[in-house]
């Protein structure tokens, strides 16, 4: 387990100021207002405070898998743990909060289970995508001219990036789900969104003269400084093209304003997600080797002259998203030992794969098996 930040980046010393947050007992929601159909994602059981002696050792190598918090309480738990402990995986990333806000609650004995095969437990937690905060706060909802509450593609609303109440909403939840029996706290949404008419977006707090990605900045240095001091692993998803460009592509997501206030960064290199010809690739999901490769080396590309340290020290903070999914191809075994060939070539500290319905294909993960040049 960390107990400070480990990326030496060679920017000012900053100074973050605490807010004491009470720990709430049963629902870990905040006061958010929760529809029938959001009690559904819920149980009656509450989270236990004070189970920080029970944390799992960080493992050497990250091997994780992502659960969905419907199949943390369920019986394809046990399935997926009976496969976890027979394939040699030794993490798992599960919803604590869901992408529309509501937090989940796990029985205590998850945790035990969990910790009792020797499993790494990191939560997973939507920042910015939180149709509950922002129905339960609207003021720091996104809206658009008429006052309407801003949706984006999906229907989903979202909350200004700027608001510090998000920032210590974010800070108070991962206290609570790392008290509860979590080892690590990973958050995703960090950004602005980039999905629908985001032209047409009326942000309450941000004046939209601040830089976006400074806007972000000040949310990692906050949320990564406050958990840093408290000795909480902390990491942040990012877009894969992060690791290509210091741009932030008008969403905030910089990798050089992340890795300051972060244990982890994990970018989703996920290979059907880059446009055809990207890089010469005809099809890059059928690149998978190469796409992650590269997209690993070019983030320490990024870094030559802003991080402190060796090739070898950052890219032991890079733990990639690997693509588990059938996009652009069938991802065979193959492809999957491809992709974290990949990591593991580039120096990182381990690999998550995702599945949305956490349907795995089967695969050797103790072993790196292919080659570059198979694919």
């Amino acid at each position: 387990m960390f107990t400070q930040r480990r990326v030496e980046i060679l920017v000012p010393a900053f100074l973050v100021c605490l807010v004491a947050v009470p720990f709430v007992a049963g629902w870990v929601v905040s006061g958010r207002a929760l529809t029938e159909s959001d009690r559904t994602y819920l149980t009656d059981r509450t989270y236990e405070e004070d189970r920080s002696s029970d944390h799992t050792p960080l493992p050497e190598e990250v091997r994780g898998l992502y659960w969905t918090a419907a199949t943390a309480l369920s019986s394809r738990a046990d399935e997926l743990l009976a496969y976890m402990k027979a394939s040699g995986l030794n993490t798992v990333v599960i919803d604590a909060k869901y992408d529309n806000g509501v937090v989940a609650a796990f029985p205590s004995s998850l945790f035990t289970t969990l910790y009792d095969a020797g499993i790494y437990r990191i939560a997973r937690v939507a920042v910015m995508r939180d149709g509950a905060f922002a129905l339960a706060h609207p003021e720091v909802a996104l809206r658009t001219a008429s006052g309407a509450l801003w949706q984006d593609k999906v229907g989903s609303l979202w909350v200004d990036p700027a608001a510090p109440d998000v920032t210590q909403e974010a800070i108070a939840l991962g206290r609570a789900l790392y008290a509860a029996g979590f080892d690590e706290i990973q958050y995703d949404y960090v950004r602005f969104a980039s999905d629908g008419e985001v032209r047409a977006i009326v942000y309450p707090i941000w004046d939209g003269t601040t830089s976006k990605a400074e806007v972000m900045q000040r949310f990692f240095r906050t949320v990564g400084g406050a958990l840093g001091v408290d000795g909480i692993p902390v990491s942040f998803d990012l877009f894969g093209m992060t690791f290509w460009s210091l741009g932030d592509f008008n969403i905030g997501q910089r990798l050089v304003d992340v890795l300051p206030y972060a244990d982890w960064v994990s970018p989703m290199v996920y290979p059907s997600h880059y446009p055809d010809g990207f890089k010469g690739y005809e099809n890059p999901a059928e690149a998978p080797y190469q796409i992650v490769k590269q997209s690993l080396d070019e983030g320490l590309r990024l870094m030559h002259g802003v991080y402190a340290g060796s090739d070898e020290a950052l890219a032991s903070h890079f733990r990639p998203w690997l693509q588990d999914f059938d996009i652009g191809a069938v991802y065979t075994s193959d492809y999957i030992e491809a992709q974290i060939a990949a990591a593991r070539d580039t120096g990182a500290s381990g690999w998550l794969l995702w599945n949305a319905r956490n349907v795995y294909e089967a695969a050797d993960y103790r072993e790196s098996r292919v080659s570059s040049e198979t694919f």
